[in-house]
C-alpha cells in the first residue's frame, strides 16, 4: 500500500516553529549569565552565534533535500554514517541536550511567575511545570497549530515594539567598556548562546509534512535565523544602553529584560514583558520536551535504547516512558538550579550533535554525488569545514571556561559509550504497546494515462467493505478507471516528529481492521490503496483528490443528528469544495420490498438485493445537476447491469403528458433500459415511499430539488434514514456552477420565480 504523510506546513508556519523556539531562552532566560559573561559584549556575541549557526544551518538547509525524512539531525546522520556508534552519539547528544534546556525554561517560568506572583516560591513553580508539561504530552490533549503561531507573532511584536521604543532611552555611556572581560568573555557568552539556535533545526524534524520541504525548509531556516539575530541583537544592546550591564547580572537581578521594560513602560511594561515570558518559556518547554521524548522514541524504534522507550498509551498515542524518563532529567537540570552549568552543557552537546550534522554534509556530497539538491551549500567543502571548525572552537572555549559543565557533559557521554558496547548488546529491544505494520508501497505505473478514479476514503471497518465493493464493481465495468481507497491516521498536534507516528497508529482495532482490509487488495489490478499520515484528515483527503483525474469521491454515511454534526465537518466540506463528484452512499441491510406501492409504472413489489443494483430509483428534475448527476446513475447501471427508473414529481396542475414527454427525450443520456414514473405528491415522501421496491436510490444534492448548499440538510436525512433500499447522495461537480456567489444567486432567483 502506497504510504505517504500530509503535508500541511507552509512557509509561515514553517517560520513560527524555528523562530518560536529560538526566540525565547537567550531573551527571556539567559540574558543576566550572557551580561556577566562579556558585558554590553553580549549583544557581538548572540550575533556571532547567530553567524556561527548559520554554517551548520546551511548543512541543514541542503540535507533536508536529500533526506526528505522527518526526524532532523539524528536522521541525517544516521543515514549518513550508517547505525553506528556515531549516529547513537548524535542522538544521545540530541536527546539529553533538549532535555536540559527543558531546565533553563522551567526555571526562566518560575522567574516570570515569581516577579508577577512574590509568593510563589520560584522552584515551585519550576517543579510543578516540569510536572503540568509532562502530564499534558502524556495525555496527549490536541492543541492547535494556529495558537503556536499566534503566540509567536505576538511575541515578535512585542520585542520589535521593545526595541522601538527602547531605542529612545539608550545612554551610550552604559555601552562602555563594550568588552570589559575581552573577547574571552565574549567566546564564552557565545559558545552558550549558541544553543539558542538550535530551533532552526527543529523545523527538520517535521519535514515529511511541509509543503514542498526542498525549497520551504532551506528558506525557512536562513530567514529564522537572519530575523532572531536581528531581533536577539538588538534587544541585548538595547537592554545594556538602558541599564548599566553589572545591574542585569544573576545576584542583582533574576528579570534583567523586565527591569530594562520598566525603565521604558514603568510597571505596565515591566508586567507585559514579564506575560511574554511566561508564553515564551512555556511553549518552548513543551516543544523541547516533545523533541526530546520524540528522538528518544526513534532511538528505541531503531534499537538504540531499550524496547520499553517505544510503550505508547493505547488511548492517547504517545510514548509514555520517553516522556516520563525526559521528564527526570528536566527535574535533574532545574535541581541544579544554575543557568550557566545547565546551558553550558546543552549547548556541548548540540555543539557536538550539529557538528556531526556538518560531517554527515560531506559524506553525503562524497558518497551520493548523483542524488539531486533542490539546495546546495555555497563554497562547498569550505562552509560546512567552518560550520564544523566553529562548533568545535566554542566546545574547547567552554571547556575551559567551565570545568564542571566539561565533566557533566563529559561524563554523559562517556555513560553513552559505555551503555552502547556494554549494556545494549544484551538488551532484548521487544516491542511494547505498538503493534507495527509493514505495508510496502505500490509503485505506480507511469506509463499508464487513467481516465478515471473512484476515491474511497476509509475509517469505519463496518462500512468499509461495502464502499470498496460498490466501487471496485463500477471500476470493473470501466477498463480505465482506478480504485483509491484511502486510509487517514489522524495525528493529535502534540506530536512534534510526524514520522514516528507511523509506529503509534496501528494500535486502534478499528485502524487494524481497516489496514488489513486494504491489504488485502494490495497489487489487485485497479486498485491502488493510499495510508496517509496527517493532522487534517480533510486536507489528506483533497490531497488525493487534486492528484487525480475525473475522480468520483465516495463516502460512508455516517448518519443524521448528533452524528452528522460529530463527522459532517468533513463530508459537509467534501461536497462543498471538492473538484469532484462526491457519491454518500448508505447500504441497506434490510427485509425485502414493502408492499402496495401504488404509481403508474411501479411494480407492487420487488425484493431487496443488497449490494447486487438491478433496480435503481432516480429521482429526475431534468435541470443541469440532474443532469450531471446522471451520468453516475449511467456509470452504476452499467457496473451492475441494472435497470433505471427516473421518477418525477409535480405539483398540481401540472401538465403530466407534457412532462412524460419531456423525459423520455432525456432516456438517451443512458446505456441501461429506462422507465419513466410520473407521480404528484411530495417528492421526499415519494422517494421513502416507493423505496422498498428497489435497490438503491440514487437522488442529486443540487438546486433542483430545493437543497440548497445544506446537501445533508432535513431532506436527505429523511431519505437516508428511512428509506427501505440502500441509498445514494450525488454532488456533481460543475466548474462552472461549483462558484458559491453563483450557487447562490441561483438557488436566490429560483425562490423567487416559485414564490
Amino acid at each position: 500500500m502506497k504510504q505517504k504523510l500530509d503535508r500541511t506546513l507552509g512557509m509561515y508556519s514553517a517560520l513560527m516553529i524555528s523562530i518560536g523556539t529560538m526566540i525565547g531562552s537567550a531573551i527571556f532566560v539567559l540574558a543576566g549569565t550572557s551580561y556577566a559573561a562579556a558585558g554590553p559584549g553580549a549583544s557581538l556575541a548572540i550575533f556571532l552565534a547567530g553567524i556561527a549557526a548559520v554554517f551548520t544551518g546551511l548543512s541543514f538547509a541542503e540535507l533536508v533535500t536529500v533526506v526528505p525524512k522527518a526526524g532532523g539531525g539524528y536522521v541525517y546522520v544516521k543515514e549518513a554514517t550508517g547505525n553506528n556508534i556515531i549516529g547513537f552519539i548524535c542522538g544521545w547528544g540530541f536527546w539529553l541536550g533538549y532535555a536540559m534546556s527543558c531546565g533553563l525554561f522551567a526555571l526562566g517560568f518560575g522567574n516570570f511567575v515569581h516577579y508577577i506572583f512574590p509568593f510563589i516560591p520560584q522552584m515551585a513553580t519550576a517543579y510543578l511545570l516540569v510536572v503540568y508539561v509532562a502530564f499534558t504530552n502524556i495525555r496527549g490533549t490536541k492543541s492547535s497549530g494556529n495558537l503556536q503561531n499566534i503566540i509567536t507573532t505576538v511575541l515578535v511584536a512585542l520585542l520589535l515594539l521593545y526595541v522601538v521604543v527602547g531605542v529612545f532611552h539608550i545612554d551610550m555611556g552604559n555601552q562602555k567598556p563594550f568588552t570589559p572581560f575581552g573577547m574571552s568573555g565574549v567566546f564564552n557568552a557565545m559558545g552558550f548562546l549558541y544553543m539558542t539556535y538550535i530551533g532552526y533545526g527543529l523545523i527538520t524534524t517535521a519535514s515529511e509534512e511541509v509543503i514542498e520541504p526542498e525549497k520551504t525548509i532551506p528558506k525557512a531556516i536562513l530567514i529564522s535565523i537572519a530575523a532572531v539575530i536581528f531581533i536577539k541583537t538588538s534587544v541585548f544592546f538595547i537592554g545594556s544602553g538602558i541599564l548599566p550591564w553589572n545591574e542585569l547580572v544573576p545576584g542583582v537581578t533574576d528579570t534583567p529584560m523586565i527591569d530594562t521594560a520598566m525603565k521604558i513602560g514603568g510597571r505596565f511594561g515591566g508586567y507585559l514583558f514579564a506575560f511574554a515570558g511566561l508564553l515564551a518559556t512555556l511553549s518552548s518547554i513543551n516543544t523541547a520536551v516533545m523533541a526530546s521524548s520524540r528522538t528518544s522514541f526513534a532511538m528505541a524504534r531503531d534499537n538504540r535504547l531499550p524496547g520499553i522507550f517505544k510503550t505508547v498509551n493505547r488511548r492517547t498515542k504517545t510514548p509514555v516512558v520517553s516522556i516520563i524518563v525526559t521528564s527526570v532529567i528536566v527535574v535533574v537540570a532545574v535541581s541544579i538550579r544554575d543557568l550557566e552549568h545547565i546551558s553550558t552543557v546543552t549547548s556541548i552537546f548540540s555543539l557536538t550533535g550539529y557538528s556531526l550534522v556538518n560531517v554527515a554534509l560531506i559524506i553525503f556530497r562524497k558518497k551520493k554525488p548523483e542524488l539531486e539538491r533542490k539546495f546546495r551549500v555555497p563554497l562547498f567543502p569550505v562552509t560546512p569545514l567552518l560550520g564544523i571548525g566553529v562548533n568545535l572552537f566554542l566546545i574547547v572555549q567552554l571547556a575551559v571556561s567551565d570545568f564542571i559543565a566539561l565533566a557533566i557533559a563529559l561524563g554523559v557521554i562517556a555513560a553513552g559509550v559505555l551503555y552502547y558496547y556494554l549494556v545494549m548488546p544484551r538488551l532484548k529491544y521487544a516491542t511494547k504497546g505498538i503493534a507495527t505494520v509493514d505495508i510496502p508501497e505500490i509503485r505506480e505505473d507511469k506509463g499508464t494515462d487513467r481516465k478515471n478514479e473512484i476515491i474511497i476514503p476509509v475509517s469505519n471497518p463496518v462500512t468499509a467493505q461495502g464502499l470498496l465493493d460498490f466501487g471496485r464493481r463500477i471500476a470493473a465495468a470501466e477498463s480505465s478507471t482506478t480504485v483509491v481507497p484511502v486510509k487517514v491516521n489522524m495525528i493529535p498536534d502534540n506530536l512534534l516528529t510526524i514520522s514516528d507516528y507511523e509506529a503509534m497508529q496501528r494500535n486502534r482495532s478499528g485502524d487494524e481492521a481497516v489496514i488489513a482490509l486494504l491489504k488485502k487488495y494490495e497489487g489487485e489490478p485497479g486498485m491502488k490503496p493510499v495510508l496517509i499520515h496527517s493532522r487534517d484528515v480533510f486536507h489528506a483527503i483533497m490531497s488525493v483528490v487534486h492528484k487525480e483525474k475525473n475522480p468520483l469521491v465516495l463516502m460512508g454515511w455516517h448518519g443524521a443528528g448528533l452524528v452528522k454534526y460529530m463527522h459532517g465537518n468533513i463530508t459537509y466540506r467534501m461536497l462543498q469544495e471538492a473538484p469532484a463528484d462526491v457519491g454518500l452512499l448508505r447500504i441497506y441491510h434490510g427485509n425485502a420490498g414493502v408492499q402496495g406501492k401504488e404509481c403508474a409504472g411501479i411494480p407492487a413489489e420487488y425484493p431487496d438485493s443488497g449490494m447486487e443494483f438491478k433496480r435503481i430509483l432516480f429521482p429526475y428534475g431534468g435541470g443541469k445537476y440532474s443532469q450531471l448527476t446522471a451520468k453516475v446513475v449511467n456509470r452504476i447501471a452499467r457496473a451492475y447491469d441494472a435497470k433505471i427508473t427516473l421518477l418525477h414529481v409535480i405539483d398540481h396542475g401540472e401538465d403530466k403528458a407534457e412532462t412524460e414527454y419531456y423525459l423520455k427525450s432525456s432516456t438517451e443520456r443512458f446505456d441501461q433500459p429506462v422507465e419513466i414514473v410520473v407521480c404528484e405528491g411530495a417528492l421526499v415522501e415519494k422517494v421513502v415511499e416507493f423505496s422498498g421496491q428497489y435497490d438503491l436510490v440514487v437522488m442529486g444534492a443540487s438546486l433542483d430539488w430545493g437543497i440548497q448548499e445544506m446537501v445533508t440538510g432535513l431532506r436527505t436525512d429523511r431519505v437516508m434514514d428511512t428509506a427501505e433500499c440502500s441509498v445514494l447522495i450525488v454532488k456533481s461537480y460543475d466548474l462552472f456552477l461549483q462558484k458559491k456567489k453563483l450557487r447562490g444567486l441561483l438557488h436566490r432567483t429560483r425562490r423567487a420565480i416559485h414564490q
